[in-house]
């Protein structure tokens, strides 16, 4: 029954694509109007509908990280589309006399994309809007984890926004499968774990379906000797509490340098208590999206305890270094009643033994590296897989270089966290296990179209002076030709 179901939708956008194979630049910018009509109108219930799927969620998070971006893309769409779709005209080797080259951006057809519940908003729209930039028909398959807002999305879809471009389907993870493996799908674009993203491209292989993966990992910070240690931590800990660390590109360890050893947990602790003053009521720090989510971590700090980290946690104002379980259980409550709030939490002296560092953490825990140097820093980092983000924190120009040359990572921001991902001019994607293919602006377009070459040969064919038979005199003329390449 859910194979028919994904299969009809799914048809239904590949007779509309066949019917329409290349839309104008007008009709491609009336669906971006039509989106950006849909998201003005429904913002605040999409805002309600996120807050109520975490239980908590800080509107200002939300503007700021959801609604913001994805009216900043779509804005930005608009003014650049007509200069996307413009016909590329390319360099013709001059051996071929005479003729021309060009690229055709062509739409691929229907585009499937999974989307994620941490950032369900922009993590659905930004990769629509590229989708439809390209001239192509998109389903849209959201978490079932945030399922207020998938209820809204879908109904919205259905009664405000033409069915004959994007529709909207509901499910788990059984219809994310039939996504995937559907032959009719032409670009399957998923955002998630790197677990599910693998299970994912087993699907697709199955009929060679083009596929992007924005998937995640362990993202590094590093604070160096030459970086004012207040001044990273200020911004570290902004980039790490966003949404209560539950961000793909969040820093997920930190490694700092043995010179701020010292002062590292008073001078954490000093900012975060100037950041978010009080935790459990605060209505600035978001909730865990669920309970078995909120669980998992727990037990994540009792194994790091129990495995030898040193494990510090704020609750109720003062700092404490972690002795058991109940303490933690006690932080993510309110008067009596269950909440998913988890208070942040630094992890001193990790080791690999610990599961915390075998995945990748999602929440606010973070674990903190001392190193004497850069090669050592360097170590720690080449012993995870290649991470979605990194963040550098210092002043010197030479080894800030040294580190951008030699470090893989999808992307880098430098003296700060998170800022590389929001500039529609850039690029945004992983590498190897962090994932694989890039989109927002023009590369979202791109990769969301078929780069066609197109060689168009003139009246006058050089290729007539090198065709059979073959003369003494045209292979000299082909020898020639070197000299012209």
């Amino acid at each position: 029954m859910e194979d028919e179901k994904v299969s009809s939708e799914i048809l239904a956008l590949k007779k509309s694509y066949t019917e329409d194979p290349y839309p104008s630049v007008r009709k491609r910018k009336g669906w971006l109007r039509n989106l950006e009509k849909v998201l003005l109108e429904s913002e605040q219930n999409f805002i309600d509908a996120i807050t109520k799927d975490f239980s908590h969620r800080s509107k200002f998070e939300t503007e700021i990280c959801e609604v913001l971006p994805t009216y900043s893309a779509l804005k930005h769409a608009c003014r650049n589309l007509s200069k996307w779709m413009k016909v590329k005209k390319r360099r013709t080797d001059p051996i071929f006399w005479f003729g021309s080259s060009s690229i055709l951006y062509q739409p691929i057809g229907v585009v499937a994309i999974i989307s994620p519940w941490n950032y369900p908003l922009q993590l659905t729209f930004i990769p629509l809007i590229n989708a439809l930039a390209a001239g192509n028909r998109v389903l849209l398959k959201p978490s079932e984890k945030t399922y207020h807002f998938s209820a809204l999305l879908e109904k919205i879809f259905y009664e405000d926004f033409d069915r004959s471009v994007a529709r909207v389907v509901c499910g788990d993870q059984s219809t994310a499968k039939c996504i995937a493996q559907d032959k009719e799908v032409d670009h399957l674009f998923f955002t998630g774990s790197i677990r599910v993203g693998k299970e994912v491209a087993k699907y697709t292989a199955e009929n060679l379906t083009p596929t992007t993966l924005e998937l995640g990992g362990k993202s590094p910070a590093y604070i160096t000797n030459s970086a004012s240690l207040t001044k990273s931590l200020q911004r570290i800990i902004l980039g790490k509490m966003l949404n209560a660390g539950q961000t793909c590109i969040a820093p997920d360890y930190l490694i700092v340098d043995r010179k701020h050893e010292l002062n590292f947990v008073e001078t954490f602790f000093k900012i975060l208590a100037n950041l978010y003053p009080e935790i459990m009521e605060n209505s600035d720090y978001s909730a865990i999206i669920n309970k078995e989510r909120l669980e998992h971590l727990l037990q994540l700090l009792e194994d790091a305890r129990d495995k030898g980290g040193d494990i510090y946690i704020i609750s109720e104002g003062t700092v404490e270094k972690l002795q058991n379980k109940k303490n933690i259980s006690e932080m993510t409550t309110i008067s009596g009643k269950p909440e998913r709030k988890l208070s942040p939490s630094l992890v001193l002296n990790p080791n690999f033994r610990m599961n915390l560092l075998k995945e990748e953490i999602f929440g606010p825990i973070l674990p903190v590296f001392f190193v004497e140097s850069d090669a050592e820093a360097c170590n720690l980092v080449e012993k995870n897989q290649r991470p979605l983000a990194f963040y550098w924190f210092g002043d010197q120009k030479e080894p800030r270089q040294k580190w951008l040359q030699n470090i893989v990572a999808g992307g880098v921001t430098i003296n700060d966290c998170l800022l590389h991902c929001v500039q529609n001019d850039l690029p945004f994607g992983g590498v190897s296990y962090s994932g694989s293919g890039t989109y927002h602006g023009i590369w979202g377009f791109e990769n969301f179209s078929h780069r066609k070459s197109v060689f168009e040969q003139s009246r006058f064919s050089a290729m007539k002076s090198v065709s059979p038979p073959y003369t003494k005199v045209k292979f000299k003329l082909l020898r020639m030709l070197r000299f012209l390449i």
